[in-house]
């Protein structure tokens, strides 16, 4: 439902330039164009992605387990920091993800967490290098206000 929302968001310059976000009782994610009444809402910005965006957004999969712990943690936390839309994904949940992931990274021995930005895959985890391959898949980092620039 919310990559559905996303995708008509971004089809039409018609529609409002803001959109919320907020997950229920149960964790899952929720959008819209109006902020839901006694829910923690936070605004996300509609950005209109460049082609190689679109293209890797159609299959911007990351795979994480429990175990992983914090390299997974960062993962997510990387994506979420840049208001990418992506699937979760635990190989070890479904038979169908097992196969998914070993028919990606090719054995049981490759650890998550494991990008998938269209048909490139990302392992081992390394902050520097999967924040330049989202730079240049077209997910640039997003600038925080208020915040003096580092050099």
């Amino acid at each position: 439902m919310k990559y559905f929302l996303l995708a008509l968001l971004f089809s039409s310059p018609s529609f409002a330039a803001k959109v919320y976000q907020w997950r229920d009782a149960d964790g899952h994610v929720y959008y819209s164009d109006q902020p839901a009444v006694g829910q923690n809402v936070r605004e996300r910005p509609i950005r209109v992605p460049s082609n190689n965006a679109s293209q890797a957004q159609a299959s911007m999969i990351l795979f994480v387990t429990p175990e992983c712990g914090q390299p997974c943690a960062d993962a997510v936390a990387l994506l979420d920091s840049r208001n990418i839309s992506y699937e979760l994904k635990n190989p070890n949940r479904t038979e169908q993800q097992m196969i998914e992931f070993i028919n990606l990274v090719g054995s049981l021995s490759v650890r998550t967490p494991v990008l998938l930005i269209g048909k490139q895959v990302l392992s081992p985890w390394d902050k520097l290098i999967w924040g330049a391959s989202l730079s240049k898949a077209g997910f640039p980092p997003v600038e925080k206000k208020n915040m003096p620039a580092i050099k």
